[in-house]
């Protein structure tokens, strides 16, 4: 009767260890909209994947960010706020993003050092703002979410 009790129990904290892996990740936005610099204007994307436990956000895919970058998130019962820092001069990451469609696509961008992100959690509007090393903005980031659940992201196929 006690094996079967201890049984019991290594099973149900298996289970609770596998779920509690399988919520690593437990919100997930799928965001479009426009990416304004300057004069210019042009439709962008960003998924990204919250992580409420360990205030961490992931850049999933993105046409104006590169992927698999974390930020710090901050919650709050209004908002999701992250700050994106721009990858260091000296690394692999900013050398290809440099070489992306968004820097040829307004060279000013290149001084892109920080973005501000915040995702309002009732309208699920992100609104962001672009600053220079300096702490001037140099554009904007206006885009609309759409929450995903673990269930609605596509399984990895390898």
């Amino acid at each position: 009767m006690k094996t079967a009790a201890v049984a019991a129990t290594i099973v149900c904290m298996a289970s609770w260890v596998t779920q509690a892996a399988a919520q690593e990740f437990g919100v997930f936005l799928n965001c479009k909209g426009r990416l304004e610099s300057g004069a210019k204007s042009r439709p962008s994307t960003l998924d990204l994947a919250l992580r409420r436990n360990s205030q961490l956000a992931l850049i999933q895919a993105s046409d104006i960010l590169p992927a698999g970058q974390r930020m710090h998130l901050e919650i709050t019962p209004q908002f999701y706020t992250m700050v994106f820092s721009a990858p260091t001069r000296d690394s692999v990451i900013y050398y290809d993003w440099l070489r992306g469609a968004l820097i040829v696509w307004n060279p000013q961008l290149s001084k892109l050092h920080q973005i501000r992100m915040s995702v309002d959690r009732q309208s699920a509007a992100l609104d962001g703002d672009l600053r220079d090393g300096d702490g001037a903005s140099i554009g904007r980031l206006r885009m609309r979410c759409e929450p995903k659940t673990q269930t609605d992201v596509p399984e990895p196929k390898f």
